[in-house]
C-alpha cells in the first residue's frame, strides 16, 4: 500500500511545536492588545481581483487558486496586508486603525503561519519598528538583527535611468539576488545615474551610510534619506543597519521597509514596511505601515 503523505512543501506540526506556537501567539496577543491594537481575521479565500487591483506581492504562479461555483477565481490568502487593507477600506473607512492578526498565508508549496500588525492612518515609523523588535524577542531566543531600506531610493534611481519597465524589473531582480556583476553589465556606460546605482548598492551601515549617500549621490534622494535619519534617531544605537542595496520585494511598499533575522534561521523572520498608497487603491486614502512575524 502506498504511503499517504502531505503535499510537497507542507508538513504536519505536532506536540511541542504546536504548544510553542500557541505560547508565542498568546505572548504576541498580550503585547499587541497592551499597545492598543485590536484583533481581526480575514477569510482564507480572497478574490483574485484583489491582488490584480492592489499589485500582487507574488508572481502569479506562486498563488494557490480555486474557482467558485459562480465562476469567480479566488486565491488562498497569499498575503495578510492586502487582505486587511481591503477590510479597512470597505468596513472601517473613517477610522485610524491599529489592527493585529495571527493567521496563515498560503503559497504554492508552502503555508506560512504569521502574526503581525497593520497601522492605518498612522505616520510613525519608529513606534512600529520598536514594536516589531519586541515581537521578535518575545518569540525567539536569539537577538534580532534588523536591515532597513527605503522604497523611494531604488525607485528614484531606476526612474532616472529612463529604462523600459521590463529592463527595470530585470535590474531589480539582479539587485534582489545581489548579482552585482550582471547588474553592472546591464547598466548604460558612462551614465551618472548608473554610477549612483552602483555606488548605492555598496553602501550600508548607520547614520554614516546615510550621510555618505547624501554627499555622493547626484540623484535627488532628500525625502528617503530624511525618513531614514528620523528612523535611526528614534531607535537605540546599533539596533538597525541601513542597507542601500535592498530593493523592496513587495511592490506596494512606498517608504521605509525592513526585515529581521535571528541566529539559526536562514530566512528573515520579520518583514514589514510603509505602504501609503495601498488602501487608496481600494477607495480609502490613508498612510499605513505594518509588519508580519513568521511563527514556528
Amino acid at each position: 500500500m502506498a504511503i499517504v503523505r502531505t503535499p510537497e512543501g507542507l508538513r504536519d506540526r505536532m506536540f511541542s511545536e504546536c504548544a510553542e506556537r500557541r505560547r508565542c501567539e498568546a505572548r504576541l496577543a498580550a503585547l499587541f492588545e497592551e499597545r492598543g491594537f485590536s484583533e481581526v481575521a480575514t477569510p482564507i479565500l480572497e478574490y483574485n481581483d484583489l491582488l490584480s487591483r492592489t499589485g500582487s506581492p507574488l508572481p502569479e504562479e506562486a498563488t494557490v487558486k480555486t474557482i467558485l461555483p459562480n465562476g469567480r477565481v479566488c486565491v488562498l490568502r497569499p498575503d495578510n496586508t492586502a487582505a486587511i487593507a481591503r477590510l479597512a477600506a470597505t468596513r472601517l473607512p473613517n477610522e485610524t486603525l491599529r489592527l493585529w492578526y495571527a493567521q496563515t498565508v498560503y503559497r504554492t508549496g508552502c503555508e506560512l503561519p504569521q502574526a503581525g500588525v497593520e497601522a492605518i492612518g498612522v505616520t510613525d515609523d519608529v513606534s512600529i519598528l520598536r514594536l516589531a523588535i519586541e515581537a521578535v524577542e518575545l518569540c525567539y531566543d536569539n537577538p534580532v538583527h534588523i536591515e532597513v531600506g527605503h522604497a523611494g531610493v531604488m525607485r528614484a534611481v531606476l526612474a532616472a535611468l529612463d529604462l523600459s519597465e521590463e529592463r527595470r524589473e530585470l535590474l531589480v531582480s539582479y539587485i534582489l539576488r545581489k548579482n552585482f556583476a550582471a547588474l553592472g553589465d546591464e547598466l548604460p556606460a558612462n551614465s551618472p545615474v548608473a554610477h549612483d546605482l552602483l555606488t548605492l548598492i555598496r553602501l550600508s551601515g548607520g547614520a554614516d551610510a546615510i550621510e555618505q549617500a547624501g554627499n555622493t549621490i547626484q540623484t535627488p534622494l532628500d525625502k528617503p534619506l530624511n525618513d531614514l535619519r528620523k528612523l535611526l534617531n528614534g531607535l537605540p544605537d546599533g539596533t538597525v543597519t541601513v542597507d542601500f542595496s535592498l530593493a523592496p520585494s513587495i511592490g506596494y511598499y512606498t517608504g521605509v521597509f525592513f526585515r529581521g533575522y535571528v541566529e539559526g534561521s536562514p530566512d528573515a523572520v520579520l518583514n514589514g514596511g510603509r505602504y501609503d498608497r495601498l488602501t487608496g487603491l481600494l477607495g480609502r486614502e490613508a498612510p499605513a505601515i505594518g509588519f508580519a512575524l513568521s511563527l514556528v
